[in-house]
Protein backbone atom coordinates (compact mmCIF):
# COMPACT_ATOMS: atom_id res chain seq x y z
CA UNK A 1 0.00 0.00 0.00
CA UNK A 2 1.20 3.05 -0.84
CA UNK A 3 2.22 5.80 1.88
CA UNK A 4 0.85 9.11 1.78
CA UNK A 5 -2.02 8.88 -0.58
CA UNK A 6 -4.66 11.57 -0.51
CA UNK A 7 -8.14 11.24 0.12
CA UNK A 8 -8.69 11.83 -4.04
CA UNK A 9 -5.95 8.91 -4.57
CA UNK A 10 -8.20 6.78 -1.84
CA UNK A 11 -11.37 7.91 -3.38
CA UNK A 12 -10.36 6.47 -6.87
CA UNK A 13 -8.85 3.41 -5.98
CA UNK A 14 -11.95 2.56 -4.12
CA UNK A 15 -13.76 3.79 -7.64
CA UNK A 16 -11.90 1.48 -9.49
CA UNK A 17 -11.91 -1.47 -7.20
CA UNK A 18 -15.99 -1.81 -7.21
CA UNK A 19 -15.98 -0.73 -10.97
CA UNK A 20 -18.19 2.42 -10.21
CA UNK A 21 -17.58 3.95 -13.47
CA UNK A 22 -18.57 1.39 -15.85
CA UNK A 23 -21.59 0.49 -13.43
CA UNK A 24 -22.50 3.86 -14.03
CA UNK A 25 -21.80 4.07 -17.58
CA UNK A 26 -23.69 1.15 -18.58
CA UNK A 27 -26.94 1.92 -16.42
CA UNK A 28 -26.87 5.35 -18.66
CA UNK A 29 -25.93 3.81 -21.91
CA UNK A 30 -29.31 1.51 -22.03
CA UNK A 31 -31.00 4.35 -21.58
CA UNK A 32 -29.73 6.67 -23.46
CA UNK A 33 -29.39 4.54 -26.66
CA UNK A 34 -33.37 3.45 -26.33
CA UNK A 35 -33.88 7.36 -26.90
CA UNK A 36 -31.96 7.61 -29.77
CA UNK A 37 -34.44 5.96 -31.70
CA UNK A 38 -36.94 8.54 -31.24
CA UNK A 39 -35.83 11.78 -30.51
CA UNK A 40 -35.79 14.60 -33.06
CA UNK A 41 -34.39 18.21 -33.40
CA UNK A 42 -32.87 20.06 -29.91
CA UNK A 43 -33.72 16.84 -27.70
CA UNK A 44 -31.19 14.79 -30.19
CA UNK A 45 -28.88 17.54 -29.63
CA UNK A 46 -29.21 17.40 -25.93
CA UNK A 47 -28.53 13.67 -26.32
CA UNK A 48 -25.44 14.10 -27.75
CA UNK A 49 -24.40 16.35 -25.23
CA UNK A 50 -25.05 14.11 -22.25
CA UNK A 51 -22.90 11.53 -23.92
CA UNK A 52 -20.49 13.36 -23.93
CA UNK A 53 -20.88 14.65 -20.05
CA UNK A 54 -20.26 10.68 -19.31
CA UNK A 55 -16.46 10.03 -19.58
CA UNK A 56 -14.57 8.60 -17.54
CA UNK A 57 -13.57 11.91 -15.90
CA UNK A 58 -16.55 13.06 -15.01
CA UNK A 59 -18.00 10.25 -14.00
CA UNK A 60 -15.47 9.79 -11.53
CA UNK A 61 -15.63 13.72 -10.80
CA UNK A 62 -19.14 12.96 -9.40
CA UNK A 63 -18.78 10.10 -7.56
CA UNK A 64 -15.70 11.77 -5.89
CA UNK A 65 -18.76 14.56 -4.78
CA UNK A 66 -20.36 11.94 -3.43
CA UNK A 67 -17.89 10.28 -1.24
CA UNK A 68 -16.69 13.72 -0.28
CA UNK A 69 -20.05 14.52 0.91
CA UNK A 70 -21.15 11.41 2.74
CA UNK A 71 -17.54 9.67 3.87
CA UNK A 72 -15.80 11.25 6.44
CA UNK A 73 -12.06 11.11 6.40
CA UNK A 74 -12.08 8.30 8.39
CA UNK A 75 -14.85 6.32 6.79
CA UNK A 76 -12.97 6.38 3.87
CA UNK A 77 -9.64 5.24 5.53
CA UNK A 78 -11.84 2.29 6.69
CA UNK A 79 -13.21 1.39 3.38
CA UNK A 80 -9.81 2.07 1.25
CA UNK A 81 -7.85 -0.54 4.09
CA UNK A 82 -11.08 -2.70 3.80
CA UNK A 83 -10.83 -2.74 -0.66
CA UNK A 84 -6.96 -3.08 -0.24
CA UNK A 85 -7.54 -6.81 2.77
CA UNK A 86 -7.43 -10.05 1.52
CA UNK A 87 -11.10 -10.04 2.90
CA UNK A 88 -12.42 -7.85 0.32
CA UNK A 89 -10.99 -10.74 -2.23
CA UNK A 90 -12.81 -13.05 -0.71
CA UNK A 91 -15.84 -11.44 -0.52
CA UNK A 92 -16.12 -9.56 -3.31
CA UNK A 93 -13.49 -11.22 -5.61
CA UNK A 94 -13.22 -14.93 -5.62
CA UNK A 95 -17.06 -15.52 -3.78
CA UNK A 96 -15.02 -17.91 -1.79
CA UNK A 97 -16.87 -16.85 1.42
CA UNK A 98 -20.27 -17.67 -0.01
CA UNK A 99 -19.49 -20.60 -1.64
CA UNK A 100 -18.42 -21.87 1.70
CA UNK A 101 -21.92 -20.39 3.01
CA UNK A 102 -23.55 -22.37 0.14
CA UNK A 103 -21.88 -25.18 1.20
CA UNK A 104 -22.56 -25.04 5.36
CA UNK A 105 -26.78 -25.03 3.75
CA UNK A 106 -25.78 -27.67 1.25
CA UNK A 107 -28.29 -30.46 3.22
CA UNK A 108 -31.34 -28.29 3.70
CA UNK A 109 -31.01 -27.00 -0.06
CA UNK A 110 -30.83 -30.96 -0.76
CA UNK A 111 -34.35 -31.63 1.29
CA UNK A 112 -36.01 -28.83 -0.37
CA UNK A 113 -34.85 -30.08 -3.84
CA UNK A 114 -36.14 -33.42 -2.90
CA UNK A 115 -39.50 -31.82 -1.63
CA UNK A 116 -39.84 -29.51 -4.93
CA UNK A 117 -39.28 -32.83 -7.23
CA UNK A 118 -41.92 -35.26 -5.34
CA UNK A 119 -44.71 -32.26 -5.21
CA UNK A 120 -43.71 -31.53 -8.67
CA UNK A 121 -44.59 -35.12 -9.81
CA UNK A 122 -47.84 -34.95 -8.15
CA UNK A 123 -48.82 -31.94 -10.15
CA UNK A 124 -50.64 -32.38 -13.25
CA UNK A 125 -49.09 -30.86 -16.32
CA UNK A 126 -50.68 -28.29 -18.43
CA UNK A 127 -52.08 -28.97 -21.37
CA UNK A 128 -53.77 -25.52 -22.68
CA UNK A 129 -50.80 -24.23 -24.16
CA UNK A 130 -50.96 -21.28 -27.20
CA UNK A 131 -52.15 -23.06 -30.37
CA UNK A 132 -51.00 -20.89 -33.29
CA UNK A 133 -53.13 -19.12 -35.26
CA UNK A 134 -52.56 -18.79 -39.03
CA UNK A 135 -52.17 -14.43 -40.06
CA UNK A 136 -51.19 -13.00 -43.02
CA UNK A 137 -47.41 -11.47 -42.26
CA UNK A 138 -43.80 -11.72 -42.33
CA UNK A 139 -41.41 -13.52 -39.85
CA UNK A 140 -40.73 -11.20 -36.77
CA UNK A 141 -42.24 -9.80 -33.48
CA UNK A 142 -44.80 -7.54 -33.58
CA UNK A 143 -46.65 -4.80 -31.30
CA UNK A 144 -50.27 -4.07 -31.30
CA UNK A 145 -53.19 -2.01 -32.22
CA UNK A 146 -55.17 -0.36 -29.81
CA UNK A 147 -54.93 -3.04 -27.36
CA UNK A 148 -57.75 -3.19 -24.70
CA UNK A 149 -57.54 -5.99 -22.03
CA UNK A 150 -60.90 -7.10 -22.30
CA UNK A 151 -60.26 -8.30 -26.27
CA UNK A 152 -59.81 -11.94 -27.28
CA UNK A 153 -56.72 -13.21 -28.75
CA UNK A 154 -58.74 -13.56 -32.26
CA UNK A 155 -59.87 -9.68 -31.93
CA UNK A 156 -56.57 -8.29 -31.68
CA UNK A 157 -55.04 -6.16 -33.94
CA UNK A 158 -51.20 -6.18 -34.81
CA UNK A 159 -48.75 -3.46 -36.44
CA UNK A 160 -48.39 -4.01 -40.70
CA UNK A 161 -44.84 -4.15 -40.04
CA UNK A 162 -42.61 -6.42 -37.39
CA UNK A 163 -40.47 -4.64 -34.99
CA UNK A 164 -38.11 -6.98 -35.87
CA UNK A 165 -37.56 -9.63 -38.17
CA UNK A 166 -35.14 -12.30 -38.79
CA UNK A 167 -32.37 -10.17 -40.02
CA UNK A 168 -31.75 -8.36 -36.31
CA UNK A 169 -31.61 -12.39 -34.99
CA UNK A 170 -27.80 -13.56 -34.29
CA UNK A 171 -28.01 -16.94 -33.07
CA UNK A 172 -31.35 -19.12 -32.75
CA UNK A 173 -30.96 -22.33 -30.96
CA UNK A 174 -33.61 -25.18 -29.63
CA UNK A 175 -32.95 -25.58 -25.47
CA UNK A 176 -34.96 -27.78 -22.81
CA UNK A 177 -38.09 -25.56 -21.72
CA UNK A 178 -40.08 -25.88 -18.87
CA UNK A 179 -40.97 -30.01 -19.56
CA UNK A 180 -38.51 -32.21 -21.44
CA UNK A 181 -40.90 -32.89 -24.15
CA UNK A 182 -41.49 -29.53 -24.75
CA UNK A 183 -38.40 -27.66 -26.34
CA UNK A 184 -38.12 -24.46 -26.49
CA UNK A 185 -36.42 -21.73 -29.36
CA UNK A 186 -33.77 -19.33 -28.03
CA UNK A 187 -33.12 -15.91 -29.32
CA UNK A 188 -29.83 -13.83 -29.34
CA UNK A 189 -30.36 -10.57 -30.73
CA UNK A 190 -28.33 -8.91 -32.79
CA UNK A 191 -26.87 -5.37 -30.78
CA UNK A 192 -28.93 -3.50 -32.58
CA UNK A 193 -31.79 -5.94 -32.92
CA UNK A 194 -31.66 -5.95 -29.04
CA UNK A 195 -31.72 -2.26 -28.96
CA UNK A 196 -34.60 -2.75 -31.15
CA UNK A 197 -36.20 -5.19 -28.41
CA UNK A 198 -35.52 -3.32 -25.33
CA UNK A 199 -37.56 -0.39 -27.28
CA UNK A 200 -40.33 -2.78 -28.37
CA UNK A 201 -40.83 -4.01 -24.68
CA UNK A 202 -40.00 -0.79 -22.73
CA UNK A 203 -43.41 0.74 -25.32
CA UNK A 204 -45.58 -2.31 -24.34
CA UNK A 205 -45.81 -3.04 -20.96
CA UNK A 206 -48.56 -4.99 -19.76
CA UNK A 207 -49.82 -5.92 -23.97
CA UNK A 208 -49.10 -9.05 -25.82
CA UNK A 209 -46.43 -9.09 -28.72
CA UNK A 210 -47.32 -11.44 -31.76
CA UNK A 211 -44.03 -13.65 -32.70
CA UNK A 212 -44.72 -14.97 -36.34
CA UNK A 213 -43.18 -17.62 -38.03
CA UNK A 214 -44.20 -19.20 -41.46
CA UNK A 215 -47.50 -17.31 -41.74
CA UNK A 216 -48.60 -18.32 -38.17
CA UNK A 217 -48.52 -16.74 -34.80
CA UNK A 218 -46.14 -19.34 -32.95
CA UNK A 219 -46.27 -17.32 -29.28
CA UNK A 220 -48.24 -14.20 -27.83
CA UNK A 221 -46.15 -13.44 -24.93
CA UNK A 222 -47.13 -10.49 -22.63
CA UNK A 223 -44.77 -7.98 -21.79
CA UNK A 224 -44.13 -7.70 -18.05
CA UNK A 225 -41.36 -5.38 -18.06
CA UNK A 226 -38.62 -3.75 -20.36
CA UNK A 227 -36.26 -6.61 -21.51
CA UNK A 228 -32.18 -5.83 -21.47
CA UNK A 229 -29.93 -8.23 -22.87
CA UNK A 230 -31.29 -8.97 -26.30
CA UNK A 231 -33.02 -12.24 -25.87
CA UNK A 232 -36.43 -13.84 -26.05
CA UNK A 233 -37.79 -17.39 -25.90
CA UNK A 234 -40.71 -18.89 -28.19
CA UNK A 235 -42.19 -21.44 -26.51
CA UNK A 236 -45.43 -23.91 -27.31
CA UNK A 237 -46.99 -27.26 -27.55
CA UNK A 238 -44.50 -27.78 -30.30
CA UNK A 239 -42.88 -31.24 -32.00
CA UNK A 240 -39.30 -31.24 -32.27
CA UNK A 241 -39.99 -31.16 -36.16
CA UNK A 242 -41.54 -28.40 -35.29
CA UNK A 243 -39.04 -26.64 -33.45
CA UNK A 244 -36.89 -27.32 -35.86
CA UNK A 245 -38.44 -26.02 -38.91
CA UNK A 246 -38.99 -23.14 -37.05
CA UNK A 247 -35.39 -22.58 -36.30
CA UNK A 248 -34.37 -22.74 -39.95
CA UNK A 249 -37.07 -20.13 -40.62
CA UNK A 250 -35.77 -17.58 -38.30
CA UNK A 251 -32.02 -18.39 -39.18
CA UNK A 252 -33.17 -17.68 -42.55
CA UNK A 253 -32.10 -20.98 -44.35
CA UNK A 254 -36.07 -21.47 -45.66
Amino acid sequence: MKCGQSRQDKTETIINMLNLVETQKTSFQFRIESLKYQATGEDSVRILELEKSLSDEEIVKRISASFDEVLSDKELNDMYNFAQSSAYEKLFKSGELFKAISIQFSDINDEINKITNNFSEQVERPSNRFKPIPIDKENGFYATVDYNYSMESSDIKWEEKPSLTPEDILEVKKVGGSYEERPEINILFTKEGAKKFQILTKENIGKPLAIVVANRIVSMPTVNSEIIGGRANISGNFSEEEIDEMIKILKGKD
